[in-house]
């Protein structure tokens, strides 16, 4: 090799040197990241991830790759630990990586290899049976053109053909059974991934992070950003000993996500907040008065201008299912539960790791236990339902800062139903119903000797009276809440005066009566109402 060749040579090594080089430099390098926290809001989440990193002397990207598709761009945040400065960080869309398989994922299809293995093994012994078959069909013809058959050597391969054929039989049914077994098993596997891996094959996203540092230095970097596809849901355990015991309130929250990566072993904590409800305070415009327009035909809408009518608008906030364990000593989540007060929002932090995987089903997680006073009372409404419910009137309630959310009741171990709790109640006293008891028994009939019709002059006159009756059958006295109605008049025309209603409290807006009685066991108190209604005699009223 000449001179000139020589040199040609290592120029060119020295180009391929350099080009490898400068890639080596602008390529980004893929980290290795876990999930350490999880803030679930009302609706959304954002996840912390962490990794301890090694950077040289330089410009270096870092990539964080996999992440959910749906991230919100601008809540990206990074920061971290070490002699480093980061410079900057870009968010994209990778559609040549799709998400990684879950564990779940890995083993059904584990499963699914294991089922099709032993199927191709059961179909090649069917194959082996069947040919064996073929082979004995094809050797019937015993002995040949110059000699006879010999009566022995016709039983002996006739009891062979039998014996041998019976078996292949048996053995076909039991293979065949097998392969119809694995077969419905295979599909029931290949239905569940079809479910499971549609996800899967959707793009992810990438977080690309340039730091720069004036020497090797060894780091934590923290990744932050917010997800759509996660929230929690409140929900509440109601439980009543007896009518003796105050009532326990275990607060629970209903937490799922389908963001496209599984939450393994990670720190939840619960807000109360929503960063996808907007928060610019709203602003009332002027409402604006105008005479109400004729209805306009459309045939005659080109030849006439409508009318306009402006309206002031605001901004409207519209407000968005039990497996604790029936004992008192058992410790649960919300011993190990914190809560926090900020300004404009509670935060539960719990300290127990969790695995959430991204399957968008509720996953129940107790946060906080309350004993809240009670007072039990019998409440009944006979013109509606002539059976008395046991309700149990709790107070303070309004102090814990709870949220609207469905409650399950339990009451003597028993769950007897379900309610909702709203915050936008305003009574300081929450009723909650615990069932129907058959030990009160309430009637209601319609007496006839008080009812009648008169008229008088121009008018008519109707009297109606009804008789209601309480029998306690408990062997203790109860406190009963009897509540009926007498009707309200609508019209000038037509006047209702109340005529007997037993002492109880009667309300002229709402024309609800109302009794608290206290009934001793086997005793019954009666009770009656009545009352008549005037109106012109050429007009009817339905009174009944």
């Amino acid at each position: 090799m000449n001179k000139a060749m020589k040199t040609r040579t290592i120029i060119l090594f020295s180009f391929i040197f350099l080009q490898s080089l400068l890639k080596a430099a602008t390529e980004p390098v893929e980290v290795t990241s876990r999930i350490q926290e999880v803030t679930v809001f009302l609706k959304g989440a954002q996840i912390s991830r962490e990794t301890r990193i090694t950077l040289p002397k330089g410009s270096t990207t870092l990539a964080f790759r996999e992440l959910p598709l749906n991230i919100d761009p601008q809540s990206i945040q990074a920061r971290g630990e070490g002699n480093f400065v980061i410079l900057s960080l870009v968010h994209q869309v990778n559609y040549l990586a799709p998400q990684r398989k879950t564990s779940q994922v890995k083993q059904l299809q584990d499963s699914l290899k294991i089922y099709e293995d032993k199927l191709t093994t059961i179909i090649g012994m069917l194959s082996v049976l069947q040919s064996e078959v073929e082979l004995l069909d094809a050797n019937r013809e015993i002995g040949g053109n110059d000699k006879g058959v010999v009566l022995l050597e016709l039983r002996q391969v006739a009891d062979f053909y039998r014996l041998r054929l019976s078996e292949i039989k048996k053995d076909e049914l039991k293979l065949n059974r097998q392969a119809s077994d694995l077969r419905e098993k295979t599909e029931k596997l290949r239905n569940q991934l079809n479910s499971l891996d549609q996800d899967l094959k959707q793009p992810t996203s990438e977080v690309l992070i340039n730091i720069t540092c004036n020497e090797i230095v060894n780091g934590t970097l923290l990744l932050t950003y917010a997800v759509f596809e996660a929230g929690w849901v409140p929900s509440y355990d109601v439980r009543a000993k007896d009518i003796l015991s105050p009532v326990q309130l275990f607060y629970n929250a209903r937490v799922y996500q389908h963001t496209g990566e599984s939450w393994d072993n990670v720190s939840i904590r619960l807000s109360t907040a929503n960063p996808q409800q907007r928060g610019e305070k709203p602003d009332l415009q002027p409402w604006y008065l105008d005479f109400e327009q004729p209805v306009v035909p459309l045939s005659q809408y080109n030849s006439i201008q409508p009318s306009v009518l402006i309206r002031g608008t605001a901004s409207k906030s519209i407000a968005a299912e039990m497996d604790i364990a029936d004992t008192e000593e058992a410790i649960t989540v919300a011993s190990f539960t914190d809560v926090t007060d900020n300004q404009t929002n509670l935060e539960f932090s719990i300290k127990i790791p969790y695995n959430i995987p991204s399957d968008n089903k509720q996953y129940t997680i107790n946060i906080q236990d309350y004993t809240l006073p009670a007072f039990y009372e019998y409440y009944c409404a006979p013109k509606l339902d002539r059976e008395a419910f046991l309700v149990a009137r709790i107070t303070g309630w309004e102090n814990y800062n709870l949220l609207s959310g469905d409650m399950n009741l339990f009451f003597e171990g028993t769950f007897v139903g379900k309610s909702h709790l709203s915050v936008r109640n305003t009574n300081d006293t929450l009723d909650l119903s615990l069932g129907r008891d058959k030990g009160i028994v309430v009637t209601r009939v319609k007496m006839k000797d008080f009812t009648e019709e008169k008229t008088i002059g121009s008018n008519k006159r109707e009297t109606r009276a009804w008789e209601i009756t309480v029998r306690n059958n408990k062997k203790q006295a109860v406190d009963l809440r009897l509540q009926d109605q007498l009707p309200i008049s609508m019209n000038k025309d037509i006047e209702m005066e109340p005529l007997d209603y037993s002492g109880g409290k009667f309300n002229r807006e709402t024309g609800l009566i109302t009794w608290k009685q206290r009934i001793e066991p086997s005793s019954e108190k009666k009770l009656r109402i009545s009352f008549a209604v005037k109106y012109p005699k050429d007009q009817h009223v339905f009174i009944d």
